[in-house]
């Protein structure tokens, strides 16, 4: 069952992916993020564990629901509050994001895929 879920999940992302290519409306920016090569961190935070590449928040900015990776230059801090203060201060500071969205519902689709794309690319 996982495998179809991972499957279904890696296909619909890459229709999100060519919906963005071709001006769907509720991408209305891509991420600025390279995540076909993302280091492993061990996840600390309590009731999370495991292994994390790509654990993520959302913020809405302008009237956009952007995600931001809360792994950060490949670190991941102990505490959801201080991993969501660092992705915030990177964003500022960068403006690295993991996507913009016309909706609070693709964005967290888009989360979604993205974390299951994960999971089948790192084999978790």
């Amino acid at each position: 069952m996982a495998s179809n879920r991972s499957k279904l999940a890696k296909l619909l992302l890459q229709q999100m992916e060519a919906g963005q290519a071709m001006g769907v409306p509720y991408v209305v920016e891509g991420r600025n993020i390279d995540v076909s090569n993302l280091p492993q961190v061990q996840n600390r935070i309590p009731g999370e564990g495991g292994i994390s590449t790509v654990r993520s928040m959302g913020i809405t900015e302008d009237g956009k629901e952007v995600v931001l990776p809360t792994v950060v230059e490949g670190k991941l801090p102990p505490s959801a509050e201080e991993a969501e203060r660092q992705a915030l201060e990177y964003y500022k500071r960068t403006g690295k994001h993991l996507g913009k969205y016309a909706t609070r519902g693709a964005s967290d689709a888009a989360a979604t895929l993205l974390h299951e794309r994960e999971a089948l690319r790192t084999g978790r």
